[in-house]
Protein backbone atom coordinates (compact mmCIF):
# COMPACT_ATOMS: atom_id res chain seq x y z
CA UNK A 1 0.00 0.00 0.00
CA UNK A 2 1.53 3.26 -1.10
CA UNK A 3 2.00 6.04 1.40
CA UNK A 4 -0.75 8.69 1.28
CA UNK A 5 0.27 12.13 0.04
CA UNK A 6 -1.56 14.99 1.81
CA UNK A 7 -2.23 17.02 -1.33
CA UNK A 8 -4.08 14.10 -2.95
CA UNK A 9 -6.69 13.77 -0.21
CA UNK A 10 -9.96 15.55 -1.05
CA UNK A 11 -11.42 17.83 1.59
CA UNK A 12 -15.03 17.98 2.73
CA UNK A 13 -16.79 20.13 0.17
CA UNK A 14 -18.59 23.13 1.59
CA UNK A 15 -21.90 24.04 0.02
CA UNK A 16 -23.68 27.34 0.48
CA UNK A 17 -27.22 27.29 -0.75
CA UNK A 18 -27.24 25.58 -4.17
CA UNK A 19 -23.72 26.54 -5.27
CA UNK A 20 -20.70 24.43 -4.43
CA UNK A 21 -17.66 26.38 -3.38
CA UNK A 22 -14.11 25.16 -4.04
CA UNK A 23 -12.57 22.67 -1.64
CA UNK A 24 -11.25 24.09 1.58
CA UNK A 25 -7.52 24.77 1.08
CA UNK A 26 -4.94 23.09 3.24
CA UNK A 27 -4.41 24.90 6.52
CA UNK A 28 -1.19 25.14 8.48
CA UNK A 29 -0.04 21.85 9.97
CA UNK A 30 -1.55 21.29 13.40
CA UNK A 31 0.11 20.00 16.54
CA UNK A 32 -1.83 16.72 16.32
CA UNK A 33 0.71 13.94 16.66
CA UNK A 34 -0.04 10.33 15.67
CA UNK A 35 -0.14 7.76 18.42
CA UNK A 36 3.25 6.34 19.28
CA UNK A 37 3.64 2.74 18.01
CA UNK A 38 5.86 2.04 21.02
CA UNK A 39 2.99 2.54 23.43
CA UNK A 40 3.95 5.80 25.14
CA UNK A 41 1.53 8.76 25.06
CA UNK A 42 2.18 11.19 22.19
CA UNK A 43 3.80 14.49 23.02
CA UNK A 44 2.26 17.70 21.78
CA UNK A 45 5.79 19.11 21.54
CA UNK A 46 6.95 16.56 18.96
CA UNK A 47 7.58 17.72 15.34
CA UNK A 48 4.41 17.71 13.27
CA UNK A 49 4.05 14.29 11.62
CA UNK A 50 2.05 15.62 8.69
CA UNK A 51 4.78 18.08 7.70
CA UNK A 52 7.48 15.46 8.24
CA UNK A 53 5.65 12.92 6.08
CA UNK A 54 5.06 15.44 3.29
CA UNK A 55 8.69 16.58 3.32
CA UNK A 56 9.95 13.01 3.17
CA UNK A 57 7.70 12.20 0.23
CA UNK A 58 8.83 15.34 -1.60
CA UNK A 59 12.49 14.41 -1.10
CA UNK A 60 12.01 10.76 -1.97
CA UNK A 61 13.15 9.63 1.47
CA UNK A 62 11.93 6.41 3.12
CA UNK A 63 9.16 6.96 5.65
CA UNK A 64 9.36 3.64 7.41
CA UNK A 65 11.46 2.95 10.48
CA UNK A 66 13.53 -0.26 10.35
CA UNK A 67 11.11 -2.26 12.50
CA UNK A 68 8.26 -1.58 10.06
CA UNK A 69 10.34 -2.63 7.06
CA UNK A 70 11.34 -5.78 8.93
CA UNK A 71 7.69 -6.52 9.76
CA UNK A 72 6.69 -6.08 6.12
CA UNK A 73 9.40 -8.53 5.13
CA UNK A 74 8.10 -11.10 7.59
CA UNK A 75 4.55 -10.76 6.23
CA UNK A 76 5.74 -11.51 2.69
CA UNK A 77 6.73 -14.96 3.95
CA UNK A 78 3.30 -15.78 5.43
CA UNK A 79 1.25 -18.38 3.54
CA UNK A 80 -1.90 -16.47 2.59
CA UNK A 81 -4.49 -19.28 2.56
CA UNK A 82 -3.32 -20.64 5.91
CA UNK A 83 -3.35 -17.16 7.45
CA UNK A 84 -6.91 -16.72 6.18
CA UNK A 85 -8.00 -20.00 7.78
CA UNK A 86 -6.41 -19.05 11.09
CA UNK A 87 -8.10 -15.64 11.09
CA UNK A 88 -11.44 -17.26 10.31
CA UNK A 89 -11.20 -19.18 13.59
CA UNK A 90 -11.59 -15.89 15.46
CA UNK A 91 -15.26 -15.85 14.41
CA UNK A 92 -17.75 -17.31 16.86
CA UNK A 93 -21.19 -18.70 16.13
CA UNK A 94 -22.67 -16.18 18.57
CA UNK A 95 -21.53 -13.28 16.40
CA UNK A 96 -23.89 -11.57 13.95
CA UNK A 97 -25.93 -14.10 11.97
CA UNK A 98 -25.75 -11.92 8.87
CA UNK A 99 -22.07 -12.78 8.49
CA UNK A 100 -20.95 -16.02 6.88
CA UNK A 101 -17.59 -17.47 5.87
CA UNK A 102 -15.82 -15.98 2.86
CA UNK A 103 -13.54 -18.47 1.10
CA UNK A 104 -9.97 -17.42 0.47
CA UNK A 105 -9.25 -15.89 -2.92
CA UNK A 106 -6.04 -14.37 -4.19
CA UNK A 107 -8.25 -11.99 -6.18
CA UNK A 108 -9.12 -10.10 -2.97
CA UNK A 109 -6.28 -7.76 -2.05
CA UNK A 110 -7.33 -7.88 1.62
CA UNK A 111 -6.59 -11.63 1.68
CA UNK A 112 -2.91 -10.83 1.13
CA UNK A 113 -1.18 -10.90 4.55
CA UNK A 114 0.94 -7.89 3.55
CA UNK A 115 -2.17 -5.72 3.02
CA UNK A 116 -3.12 -4.12 6.33
CA UNK A 117 -5.51 -1.46 5.00
CA UNK A 118 -7.79 -0.88 2.03
CA UNK A 119 -8.90 2.43 0.59
CA UNK A 120 -12.54 3.55 0.55
CA UNK A 121 -14.66 3.03 -2.53
CA UNK A 122 -17.34 5.66 -1.88
CA UNK A 123 -20.85 4.70 -2.89
CA UNK A 124 -22.81 7.57 -1.32
CA UNK A 125 -24.61 7.96 1.99
CA UNK A 126 -27.81 6.35 0.76
CA UNK A 127 -25.96 3.19 -0.25
CA UNK A 128 -24.31 3.10 3.18
CA UNK A 129 -27.77 3.38 4.74
CA UNK A 130 -29.11 0.54 2.57
CA UNK A 131 -26.26 -1.76 3.64
CA UNK A 132 -26.75 -0.85 7.31
CA UNK A 133 -30.49 -1.53 7.17
CA UNK A 134 -29.89 -4.89 5.52
CA UNK A 135 -27.34 -5.81 8.18
CA UNK A 136 -29.49 -4.55 11.05
CA UNK A 137 -33.21 -3.98 10.32
CA UNK A 138 -33.57 -1.63 13.31
CA UNK A 139 -30.75 0.61 12.08
CA UNK A 140 -33.03 3.64 11.56
CA UNK A 141 -34.86 3.29 14.87
CA UNK A 142 -31.82 2.58 17.06
CA UNK A 143 -28.71 4.13 15.51
CA UNK A 144 -29.74 6.68 12.90
CA UNK A 145 -32.35 8.16 15.22
CA UNK A 146 -29.67 8.76 17.86
CA UNK A 147 -27.27 10.46 15.45
CA UNK A 148 -30.06 12.47 13.79
CA UNK A 149 -31.54 13.74 17.06
CA UNK A 150 -31.77 17.56 16.82
CA UNK A 151 -30.21 17.70 20.29
CA UNK A 152 -27.03 16.32 18.73
CA UNK A 153 -26.80 19.03 16.04
CA UNK A 154 -24.23 21.11 18.00
CA UNK A 155 -22.03 18.01 18.40
CA UNK A 156 -22.06 17.19 14.68
CA UNK A 157 -21.42 20.84 13.85
CA UNK A 158 -18.44 20.86 16.18
CA UNK A 159 -17.05 17.73 14.53
CA UNK A 160 -17.55 19.22 11.06
CA UNK A 161 -15.55 22.31 11.95
CA UNK A 162 -12.85 20.32 13.76
CA UNK A 163 -12.36 18.29 10.59
CA UNK A 164 -12.59 21.00 7.96
CA UNK A 165 -11.35 24.16 9.67
CA UNK A 166 -8.90 22.92 12.27
CA UNK A 167 -7.75 19.74 10.50
CA UNK A 168 -8.14 17.95 13.83
CA UNK A 169 -8.76 14.23 14.19
CA UNK A 170 -11.76 12.80 16.02
CA UNK A 171 -11.99 9.25 17.40
CA UNK A 172 -15.42 7.60 17.63
CA UNK A 173 -15.11 5.12 20.49
CA UNK A 174 -17.70 2.53 21.45
CA UNK A 175 -18.08 -0.52 23.64
CA UNK A 176 -18.02 -3.78 21.70
CA UNK A 177 -20.77 -6.36 21.90
CA UNK A 178 -21.17 -7.62 18.32
CA UNK A 179 -18.79 -7.68 15.41
CA UNK A 180 -20.99 -5.36 13.33
CA UNK A 181 -21.57 -2.67 15.96
CA UNK A 182 -18.68 -0.34 15.05
CA UNK A 183 -19.56 -0.58 11.34
CA UNK A 184 -23.16 0.39 12.11
CA UNK A 185 -22.06 3.29 14.31
CA UNK A 186 -19.77 4.60 11.56
CA UNK A 187 -22.61 4.17 9.06
CA UNK A 188 -25.08 6.11 11.22
CA UNK A 189 -22.51 8.88 11.76
CA UNK A 190 -21.86 9.17 8.02
CA UNK A 191 -25.52 9.14 7.01
CA UNK A 192 -26.39 11.76 9.64
CA UNK A 193 -23.46 14.02 8.71
CA UNK A 194 -24.25 13.81 5.00
CA UNK A 195 -28.04 14.24 5.25
CA UNK A 196 -28.91 16.60 2.35
CA UNK A 197 -31.06 18.66 4.69
CA UNK A 198 -28.27 19.12 7.26
CA UNK A 199 -26.21 22.30 7.34
CA UNK A 200 -23.45 23.36 9.70
CA UNK A 201 -23.53 26.90 11.02
CA UNK A 202 -25.30 29.93 9.60
CA UNK A 203 -23.33 29.79 6.33
CA UNK A 204 -25.23 26.71 5.21
CA UNK A 205 -22.18 24.47 4.88
CA UNK A 206 -22.76 20.77 4.26
CA UNK A 207 -20.75 17.54 4.01
CA UNK A 208 -20.11 15.76 0.74
CA UNK A 209 -20.50 11.96 1.22
CA UNK A 210 -17.68 11.01 -1.16
CA UNK A 211 -15.20 13.33 0.54
CA UNK A 212 -16.51 12.17 3.93
CA UNK A 213 -15.63 8.57 3.02
CA UNK A 214 -12.08 9.72 2.32
CA UNK A 215 -11.86 11.14 5.84
CA UNK A 216 -13.41 8.10 7.54
CA UNK A 217 -11.22 5.35 8.98
CA UNK A 218 -12.22 2.28 10.93
CA UNK A 219 -10.06 -0.27 12.75
CA UNK A 220 -11.53 -3.77 12.70
CA UNK A 221 -10.33 -7.26 13.47
CA UNK A 222 -8.71 -8.91 10.48
CA UNK A 223 -11.24 -11.66 11.03
CA UNK A 224 -13.72 -9.41 9.17
CA UNK A 225 -11.75 -10.14 5.98
CA UNK A 226 -12.87 -13.78 6.32
CA UNK A 227 -16.59 -12.90 6.38
CA UNK A 228 -19.21 -12.09 3.76
CA UNK A 229 -22.66 -10.54 4.00
CA UNK A 230 -25.44 -9.67 1.57
CA UNK A 231 -23.58 -11.63 -1.10
CA UNK A 232 -20.49 -9.41 -0.83
CA UNK A 233 -17.27 -9.54 1.19
CA UNK A 234 -17.81 -7.68 4.44
CA UNK A 235 -14.72 -5.56 3.76
CA UNK A 236 -16.23 -4.28 0.50
CA UNK A 237 -19.38 -3.25 2.34
CA UNK A 238 -17.25 -1.24 4.76
CA UNK A 239 -15.33 0.34 1.89
CA UNK A 240 -18.52 1.98 0.66
CA UNK A 241 -18.13 4.56 3.41
CA UNK A 242 -14.69 4.30 4.99
CA UNK A 243 -11.05 3.31 4.79
CA UNK A 244 -10.48 0.01 6.62
CA UNK A 245 -7.48 -0.92 8.78
CA UNK A 246 -6.98 -4.49 9.98
CA UNK A 247 -5.69 -5.40 13.44
CA UNK A 248 -5.11 -8.81 14.97
CA UNK A 249 -5.99 -9.55 18.62
CA UNK A 250 -2.88 -10.06 20.69
CA UNK A 251 -4.27 -11.88 23.71
CA UNK A 252 -7.03 -14.39 24.32
CA UNK A 253 -8.60 -14.44 20.86
CA UNK A 254 -5.21 -14.81 19.19
CA UNK A 255 -4.36 -17.84 21.33
CA UNK A 256 -7.71 -19.43 20.47
CA UNK A 257 -6.92 -19.15 16.74
CA UNK A 258 -3.34 -20.45 17.26
CA UNK A 259 -1.87 -17.48 15.41
CA UNK A 260 1.90 -17.09 15.53
CA UNK A 261 2.72 -14.18 17.86
CA UNK A 262 5.45 -12.94 15.47
CA UNK A 263 2.91 -12.66 12.64
CA UNK A 264 0.43 -10.91 14.92
CA UNK A 265 3.05 -8.38 15.99
CA UNK A 266 4.20 -7.82 12.42
CA UNK A 267 0.66 -7.24 11.17
CA UNK A 268 -0.11 -4.75 13.92
CA UNK A 269 3.24 -2.98 13.53
CA UNK A 270 2.67 -2.34 9.82
CA UNK A 271 -0.99 -1.46 10.33
CA UNK A 272 -0.17 1.01 13.07
CA UNK A 273 2.47 2.69 10.92
CA UNK A 274 0.06 3.12 8.00
CA UNK A 275 -2.66 4.33 10.34
CA UNK A 276 -0.28 6.87 11.89
CA UNK A 277 0.62 8.18 8.44
CA UNK A 278 -3.05 8.53 7.54
CA UNK A 279 -3.93 10.27 10.78
CA UNK A 280 -0.97 12.63 10.41
CA UNK A 281 -2.79 14.20 7.44
CA UNK A 282 -5.28 15.73 9.89
CA UNK A 283 -9.01 16.11 9.54
CA UNK A 284 -9.61 12.37 9.97
CA UNK A 285 -12.31 10.36 11.73
CA UNK A 286 -11.16 7.14 13.40
CA UNK A 287 -13.80 4.69 14.58
CA UNK A 288 -12.97 1.80 16.86
CA UNK A 289 -14.70 -0.52 19.27
CA UNK A 290 -12.39 0.02 22.21
CA UNK A 291 -13.49 -2.72 24.54
CA UNK A 292 -14.78 -6.23 24.42
CA UNK A 293 -17.93 -6.98 26.41
CA UNK A 294 -18.53 -10.05 28.51
CA UNK A 295 -21.99 -11.01 29.76
CA UNK A 296 -21.17 -13.05 32.86
CA UNK A 297 -24.71 -13.85 33.97
CA UNK A 298 -24.50 -17.36 32.50
CA UNK A 299 -21.24 -18.24 34.21
CA UNK A 300 -21.78 -20.39 37.28
CA UNK A 301 -20.85 -18.60 40.46
CA UNK A 302 -19.89 -15.42 38.67
CA UNK A 303 -23.00 -13.33 39.36
CA UNK A 304 -22.18 -13.05 43.07
CA UNK A 305 -18.60 -11.98 42.34
CA UNK A 306 -19.82 -9.48 39.79
CA UNK A 307 -22.11 -7.87 42.34
CA UNK A 308 -19.25 -7.71 44.84
CA UNK A 309 -17.01 -6.01 42.29
CA UNK A 310 -19.82 -3.65 41.44
CA UNK A 311 -20.26 -2.58 45.05
CA UNK A 312 -16.52 -2.14 45.54
CA UNK A 313 -16.16 0.14 42.51
CA UNK A 314 -19.40 2.05 42.58
CA UNK A 315 -20.20 2.11 46.27
CA UNK A 316 -23.70 0.70 45.76
CA UNK A 317 -25.40 -2.65 45.59
CA UNK A 318 -25.76 -4.13 42.11
CA UNK A 319 -29.22 -5.26 41.02
CA UNK A 320 -29.96 -8.98 41.06
CA UNK A 321 -29.70 -9.29 37.27
CA UNK A 322 -27.30 -10.01 34.43
CA UNK A 323 -24.22 -7.83 34.60
CA UNK A 324 -22.17 -6.64 31.65
CA UNK A 325 -18.44 -6.05 32.11
CA UNK A 326 -16.37 -3.98 29.68
CA UNK A 327 -12.76 -5.07 29.42
CA UNK A 328 -9.97 -2.55 30.05
CA UNK A 329 -8.39 -0.31 27.44
CA UNK A 330 -4.89 -1.35 26.48
CA UNK A 331 -2.00 0.94 25.59
CA UNK A 332 -2.54 0.73 21.84
CA UNK A 333 -6.13 1.95 22.09
CA UNK A 334 -5.25 4.59 24.65
CA UNK A 335 -2.52 5.97 22.40
CA UNK A 336 -4.90 6.10 19.43
CA UNK A 337 -7.37 8.10 21.52
CA UNK A 338 -4.66 10.44 22.79
CA UNK A 339 -3.26 10.85 19.29
CA UNK A 340 -6.65 12.00 18.00
CA UNK A 341 -7.05 14.30 21.03
CA UNK A 342 -10.83 14.53 20.49
CA UNK A 343 -13.14 11.59 21.25
CA UNK A 344 -16.83 11.07 20.55
CA UNK A 345 -18.02 8.34 22.98
CA UNK A 346 -20.92 6.12 21.94
CA UNK A 347 -22.68 3.45 24.02
CA UNK A 348 -24.19 0.76 21.81
CA UNK A 349 -26.29 -2.35 22.37
CA UNK A 350 -27.81 -4.31 19.47
CA UNK A 351 -29.40 -7.11 21.51
CA UNK A 352 -33.19 -7.50 21.12
CA UNK A 353 -35.03 -6.09 24.12
CA UNK A 354 -32.14 -3.89 25.24
CA UNK A 355 -31.35 -2.08 21.98
CA UNK A 356 -29.79 1.31 22.52
CA UNK A 357 -27.46 3.90 21.04
CA UNK A 358 -26.35 6.87 23.16
CA UNK A 359 -24.04 9.49 21.67
CA UNK A 360 -22.01 11.66 24.02
CA UNK A 361 -20.29 15.00 23.58
CA UNK A 362 -16.97 15.63 21.87
CA UNK A 363 -14.38 15.16 24.63
CA UNK A 364 -10.77 16.34 24.74
CA UNK A 365 -8.56 13.58 26.18
CA UNK A 366 -5.10 14.43 27.53
CA UNK A 367 -4.13 11.48 29.72
CA UNK A 368 -4.70 7.75 30.00
CA UNK A 369 -7.00 8.48 32.93
CA UNK A 370 -9.16 10.64 30.64
CA UNK A 371 -9.52 7.65 28.33
CA UNK A 372 -10.55 5.37 31.20
CA UNK A 373 -13.07 7.96 32.42
CA UNK A 374 -14.52 8.10 28.90
CA UNK A 375 -15.10 4.36 29.06
CA UNK A 376 -16.72 4.82 32.47
CA UNK A 377 -19.13 7.26 30.80
CA UNK A 378 -19.90 4.68 28.10
CA UNK A 379 -20.61 2.05 30.76
CA UNK A 380 -22.91 4.43 32.65
CA UNK A 381 -24.73 5.45 29.46
CA UNK A 382 -25.13 1.81 28.48
CA UNK A 383 -26.65 1.00 31.86
CA UNK A 384 -29.05 3.95 31.79
CA UNK A 385 -30.24 3.13 28.27
CA UNK A 386 -30.57 -0.64 28.63
CA UNK A 387 -31.22 -1.23 32.33
CA UNK A 388 -28.36 -3.75 32.28
CA UNK A 389 -25.86 -3.09 35.10
CA UNK A 390 -22.63 -2.28 33.26
CA UNK A 391 -19.18 -1.94 34.75
CA UNK A 392 -15.95 -0.84 33.05
CA UNK A 393 -12.73 -2.41 34.33
CA UNK A 394 -9.82 -0.01 34.05
CA UNK A 395 -7.35 -2.86 34.60
CA UNK A 396 -7.13 -6.63 34.50
CA UNK A 397 -8.46 -8.36 37.59
CA UNK A 398 -9.28 -11.82 38.88
CA UNK A 399 -12.94 -11.55 37.93
CA UNK A 400 -12.22 -10.99 34.23
CA UNK A 401 -9.66 -13.77 34.23
CA UNK A 402 -12.16 -16.24 35.69
CA UNK A 403 -14.90 -15.18 33.33
CA UNK A 404 -12.69 -15.57 30.28
CA UNK A 405 -11.66 -19.02 31.44
CA UNK A 406 -15.26 -20.15 31.89
CA UNK A 407 -16.35 -18.70 28.55
CA UNK A 408 -13.42 -20.36 26.78
CA UNK A 409 -14.42 -23.77 28.17
CA UNK A 410 -18.02 -23.22 27.03
CA UNK A 411 -17.05 -22.57 23.38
Amino acid sequence: MSEPVPSERPDLRLVQGEDASPSVPDVEATDVAPADPGGSPPSEQEPDARATAAAAVDEGLPLEPPEVAEARGLLTEVEAAGFHRAMGKLARSSQSSILGPLPYSAAYEFHDPTVVAVEPEPAGAETVAVYCRAAYPDFDQVLLRAFSDPALDPVLTEIFHLLTSEESNVAIVTNHGQIIDIALVMGAFTVAMCDPSRTFGVLGESADPVAMAERNNVVVSRMVATRQALGLPAVQLLQSGTRVFFSVPQTHSRRRAKLEPEVVRATNTVMRHELDVQMSLGGQVLAMAASGSQDISAAAGMARKARAAWKQRRGEEAPESATLHLQPLYNGTINLMLGCRYVLPVAINLEPGTQACVVGSVTRVRTAEDCHRTMDWIADAHQRATGVPTLYHSHEDDLLTQVRGLLARDR
